[in-house]
Parts: structure tokens; C-alpha cells; sequence
């Protein structure tokens, strides 16, 4: 996968607006096809890969969390604030604990045992 450089790359100054462009780069979608769950025989998964150093310059650094916002034709990918809270993905957590939870509750009790027990906004119980 190639990208290029479509603008010039002059240094630019430190106060920069967040929507200024910086440069423009063309990149090709790649297809990688999968051999795990949720993926058809010959069913593929779409790639862009974003690599090179320019994707530091543009702000992103090693560890920095991103949001990535979905549209039609279109990708927005941005540096999360430190201090923002992703509620979606708290509730993705909590709801793979609950149900890690319940696994590891079912492995250890006698199966009349666990048919009692509610498992309710993170509190267990019984019926």
C-alpha cells in the first residue's frame, strides 16, 4: 500500500487552526480476507492503513486514543481529549464483565443454584 504526497510540504507555523489542511494524501482500500467468526468462506474485511511520518506530524502520537466517526464516503478519524468519557464503550465493558460474571458464577454453583439468581445493573439476585 502507497500513499502520496499530493501538496507541498513546507513547514508550517505552530499556531496552526485545528481544520487547517496540512497536506492531502491518496490512499488505496485493501481487502484482507478472514477466516474467523462473523466472515463468510471467500468474505473480506476493508483495510486503510495509515502509517508514515506524517501521521505524527499531523498531531497523532504513540498511545494517543482516537475516535474514528462514520459516514457515508466519508472517515473521520480524531485525537481523543484525556479527559473525555466514551459512554458506548463503558457500557460495552460493563455489559462483557456482567457477562464474564455470570460464566465464571455458573462454573461454580450447582445449575438449580444459578436458575435463581437475577443478574441485575450490576447486582446479583435472587429470584
Amino acid at each position: 500500500m502507497s500513499t502520496k504526497n499530493t501538496k507541498n510540504t513546507e513547514k508550517k507555523p505552530e499556531n496552526q487552526s485545528k481544520d487547517q489542511l496540512i497536506e492531502m494524501r491518496r490512499l488505496t482500500v485493501s481487502a484482507i480476507y478472514m477466516n474467523s467468526e462473523g466472515y463468510n468462506k471467500n468474505d473480506y474485511a476493508s483495510r486503510i492503513m495509515l502509517l508514515g511520518k506524517w501521521v505524527r506530524k499531523c498531531g497523532f502520537n504513540e498511545g494517543d486514543k482516537l475516535t474514528i466517526s462514520i459516514y457515508q464516503n466519508r472517515i473521520v478519524v480524531e485525537k481523543e481529549d484525556p479527559n473525555t468519557l466514551d459512554t458506548k464503550l463503558l457500557a460495552r465493558i460493563q455489559d462483557e464483565s456482567s457477562r464474564l460474571l455470570r460464566k465464571k458464577i455458573k462454573a461454580m454453583v450447582h445449575p438449580e443454584v444459578f436458575e435463581q439468581l437475577r443478574f441485575v445493573n450490576g447486582q446479583i439476585k435472587i429470584k
